[in-house]
């Protein structure tokens, strides 16, 4: 219906209708929101109410134009919702195409909804110093995907380890008009140590993290003004401003990436994000020309994926009174973003989510806690735990010990065939951050069954009272995530925003909060810390 709405009798005589010979009748907005798309029908000629680069190309034999555009002849009502369902690209189309479609695509109530549907916390209301929601969305278009997605993980980390990655949070400052992209780190406060009356050989390691923002060292920021003219798709943005350059000689920019075809992903090929992630784009991690060749970059905005970009850092050292310098270090990060499905909680998958662990002498990093329903995880297939003699070449310990005395009793409760809602499928938490053993992107545990196929127990003893006991699997590696493989453990799932993983051969607990990542998005609200 829509496409017969739009539909045009156009010559096939027509001559083509070139951009740069156009004189401007479109506003600069327009240049800015069609210049990241296949370029429309520029106007070179304004005839009657409509735009055309030639008089006679769309004359009918009685000259109407609601003849050639049925669009036209609907009422002003109807025609405005025929545009609401439009993406702003192709909005900014139709405002090319006559008077009384230009003035209907202008209407600002239809950019409030596009802008108010990025669900942007600090921009309830228009920011200032705008003077419409159109040149509000215009300001960064494309780079609003940013703060809509808000959660972005990268391959590897600045100036850091390549197992490791970064959590990154994005959001948007109405008091400067940026967009602002920073680290997310968390540190422990405070550690107690406590006997587990269960099994007294085991000392329980409290935690409480402190979880920020990195403030003073944003990965990404975009200022109004950032981007230069036309090619908005291909060229990366720079985000050293100068005088930082200058003193630093650090360089940064912003490049959108183009996802590649699922049909075109081979076992083989270095994706990001993994394939253990969720995601709507997959792209490319690795390139020997550091993703400079045009094959990496979209060229026109149907090309573009909103779920991945990356970012080029180096170090430009200059040359003597202003000789020739030299160009070090250069590296590519690719970033990418988790569909909302999957880390959000409902009612039937509450365990969902942003979560920190504590890994010791790693210190803090943050998982994605996944949970799949019954029908979802029955095509997986079951995990297989490490030999003895794999573990001893890993840990050093002759085999699992075995659990006796006063915590043998690894039953379920007589009776326990009902499981609260909530506690059923499968638990998987996977790694956003990693470190030198285990890396991003990996299991750290999975919980193959949290029903009561899988309970272990209810724990009846101090800080893990009432809280249910499941069998679960472990991830261990070797440094630099050699031999790894599965140790069985315990989940001990204290709440819907604390879990415990009892590592049976270490004799060590481990601690995992879930973070509200909302509380850091609105900039005039945000804690500068918050401890879990």
């Amino acid at each position: 219906m829509w496409n017969r709405l739009f539909q045009r009798d156009v010559s096939p005589d027509a001559p083509s209708r070139s951009t740069s010979a156009a004189p401007r009748t479109v506003s600069d907005l327009d240049h800015r929101l069609q210049d990241l798309d296949i370029t429309p029908p520029s106007p070179s000629i304004m005839r009657g109410d409509t735009y055309t680069s030639n008089p006679q190309a769309h004359q009918s034999p009685n000259g109407t134009m609601a003849d050639l555009f049925p669009l036209l002849d609907l009422p002003p009502e109807m025609i405005d919702e025929v545009l609401s369902h439009l993406d702003p690209a192709s909005l900014a189309q139709v405002a090319s195409t006559c008077k009384l479609l230009h003035s209907h695509a202008y209407d600002d109530r239809h950019w409030a909804r596009i802008s108010k549907a990025l669900k942007l916390p600090s921009a309830h209301e228009l920011p200032s110093p705008f003077g419409s929601w159109r040149e509000f969305y215009a300001s960064h278009y494309p780079y609003w995907f940013l703060p809509k997605h808000k959660i972005w993980f990268s391959d590897r980390a600045t100036r850091g380890h390549a197992l490791t990655g970064q959590l990154t949070l994005a959001r948007y400052d109405p008091r400067l008009g940026d967009i602002e992209l920073y680290r997310l780190h968390a540190e422990n406060t405070a550690i107690e140590l406590q006997q587990w009356s269960w099994n007294p050989n085991v000392l329980i390691h409290t935690f409480s993290p402190r979880v920020n923002l990195l403030l003073d060292d944003p990965i990404v920021k975009l200022h109004l003004g950032i981007y230069e003219p036309g090619g908005r798709m291909r060229k990366e943005v720079e985000l050293t401003r100068g005088e930082e350059r200058h003193q630093t000689g650090l360089r940064s920019r912003l490049l959108l990436s183009r996802p590649v075809p699922s049909e075109a992903q081979a076992p083989s090929m270095a994706l990001w994000p993994p394939r253990v992630f969720p995601a709507v784009d997959r792209v490319r991690c690795e390139s020997s020309t550091l993703f400079k060749d045009k094959g990496h970059k979209p060229s026109r905005y149907d090309e573009l994926s909103e779920s991945t970009f990356r970012t080029r850092v180096w170090t430009e050292f200059v040359g003597f009174m202003g000789g020739m310098g030299a160009r070090m270090g250069e590296d590519v990060m690719t970033f990418s973003t988790l569909p909302a499905y999957s880390y959000e909680p409902t009612s039937e998958k509450p365990y969902q989510g942003i979560w920190v662990g504590d890994y010791s002498g790693h210190g803090c990093e943050f998982l994605l806690v996944t949970q799949k329903s019954v029908e979802e995880a029955a095509g997986i297939p079951p995990i297989r735990g490490m030999s003895d003699e794999e573990r001893r070449n890993i840990t050093g310990f002759p085999s699992r010990p075995t659990i006796s005395g006063s915590h043998s009793a690894c039953v379920s409760r007589p009776g326990e065939d009902r499981d609260p809602q909530g506690c059923s499928g499968r638990l998987e938490a996977i790694k956003l951050t990693g470190d030198v053993n285990v890396p991003r992107g990996e299991y750290t545990f999975v919980a193959e069954d949290i029903a009561h196929r899988g309970l272990i127990r209810v724990a009846q003893e101090g800080i893990f009272k009432d809280a249910r006991v499941v069998r679960c699997w472990g991830h261990i590696a070797s440094r630099g995530f050699i031999d790894d493989g599965y140790i069985p453990s315990q989940l001990i799932m204290i709440s819907h925003d604390c879990l415990a993983q009892y590592w049976e051969e270490f004799g060590h607990i481990s601690f995992f909060k879930r973070i509200n990542i909302d509380q850091f998005l609105d900039v005039e609200t945000a804690p500068a810390g918050a401890v879990l």
